[in-house]
């Protein structure tokens, strides 16, 4: 009798899970409600931003929030929500898009932000273009009002919603404002308000029940 080997044994499985796809096609989820994003965080005025077709036609997503927010003392702080419905590997890498566009990286350490929905880790890191100095915290959402700063762990979470329910969905989540004059400390405080405000909102924003 022959025995299948290791790599017998992953093509079997993936022969089994492409039928399991076929025969049961991931679900819908439904439509977002990305509109009832408050256009007041933290205490401050935003207005919708446009994003360019290219952005778009790259991303694919099944929804975008794109919207700029107004410090008190005039300097923007932007707030990117990005989602994807049964698509796993649909998260970009935000340090790829910066540097496309001509920034230089510093990696920070990463910050925990404490929120009603519990403790949202983030990743962080500066952006640099000429006198441009940009603080960004970033992280993904997924059902259960779970936050989670590592890409690898979004999107095994994201693969085993699908096994389990047979539809997953997540969201990138990016906060980001300028650092004005070396005062890092300011940009950190707002990213970390806004973040904070924003939580709440996050399950009404997306079909979260069976």
């Amino acid at each position: 009798m022959l025995r299948a080997g290791p790599i017998g044994v992953s093509l079997l499985a993936l022969a089994a899970l492409a039928v399991y796809v076929f025969a049961l096609p991931p679900d819908s989820l439904g439509v977002t409600h990305l509109d009832l994003c408050p256009t007041e965080l933290a205490g401050l005025p935003g207005q919708d931003l446009d994003l360019s077709q290219t952005v778009l036609d790259d991303l694919q997503p099944d929804g975008i929030l794109s919207r700029g927010y107004v410090r008190p003392d005039g300097v923007p702080i932007w707030l990117i929500i990005v989602y994807f419905e049964n698509a796993r590997l649909g998260a970009h890498d935000p340090l790829l898009c910066y540097r496309s566009q001509g920034f230089e990286l510093e990696l920070l350490p990463d910050e925990a932000i404490d929120t009603s929905l519990g403790r949202f880790p983030t990743k962080v890191f500066r952006a640099v273009r000429g006198n441009r100095v940009e603080r960004v915290n970033y992280f993904w959402y997924t059902a259960g009002a779970t936050a989670l700063a590592e890409v690898r762990a979004f999107r095994d979470e994201m693969f085993l919603q699908g096994l389990k329910r047979n539809r997953s969905f997540g969201a990138f989540v990016r906060v980001s404002t300028l650092e004005i004059g070396g005062d890092n400390s300011t940009a950190e405080r707002w990213n970390h308000s806004l973040t904070r405000d924003l939580a709440p909102w996050l399950p009404r924003f997306f079909p979260e029940t069976d």
